[in-house]
């Protein structure tokens, strides 16, 4: 695969990030040309095989990849078909990776909410819930709805939470329930 064209200008710049467009199609380029070429024409536009990433300073902040995405130019929102994110996080080696089926960034906050089953991996901590929202300024994920976290034996559950990116610290509310894992026996906090 090879970057067929990327985006930039008012219109397209997103998250302070470059749009990078891959596909095979020769006909894909001369339609994504011809937009570039007339950006300032009212146009909603739609991609496959989509990466975006943000970088300060010469290095990656995150990636974000999907299957398929469509750009909102009057709501100033890309639609996601399954995102990906990889987050680096300051000098330390292991990336946060994030999965759902569907997700949005607006580009008008530098946020991304993905929704319908999201799934959150570092190092050995897995994190599930129904959807969360990444607030970039504030580097804090915002959990809600059916929070599963499994931390190396200490399981938690609850109905919403928040993840500070920072420090990798989790606070959960609203019926959390604890299980710390003990050699094969569970204990109940």
């Amino acid at each position: 695969m090879r970057p067929k064209i990327i985006l930039g200008g008012g219109i397209l710049l997103l998250l302070l990030g470059i749009f990078v467009f891959l596909g095979e199609s020769g006909q894909e380029q001369r339609t994504l040309d011809h937009l570039a070429e007339n950006a300032d024409v009212d146009v909603d536009v739609s991609m496959s095989g989509v990466e975006m990433r943000l970088g300060q300073e010469g290095r990656t902040l995150w990636t974000l990849r999907a299957r398929s995405a469509s750009y909102d130019q009057g709501q100033q929102m890309v639609l996601l078909n399954a995102p990906s994110i990889i987050k680096n996080l300051g000098e330390r080696d292991i990336p946060i990776i994030v999965n759902a089926p569907l997700g949005e960034v607006d580009q008008a906050t530098n946020d991304i909410r993905l929704w319908s089953g999201v799934h959150m991996e570092y190092g050995p901590t897995y994190l599930n819930s129904r959807e969360a929202i990444f607030i970039q300024v504030d580097e804090t994920i915002f959990l809600h709805g059916d929070i599963f976290l499994d931390r190396q034996g200490l399981q938690l559950r609850s109905e919403r939470g928040d993840v500070d990116l920072h420090t990798w610290v989790v606070n959960a509310e609203g019926g959390v329930e604890v299980l710390i894992a003990n050699g094969g026996m569970a204990q109940g906090l």
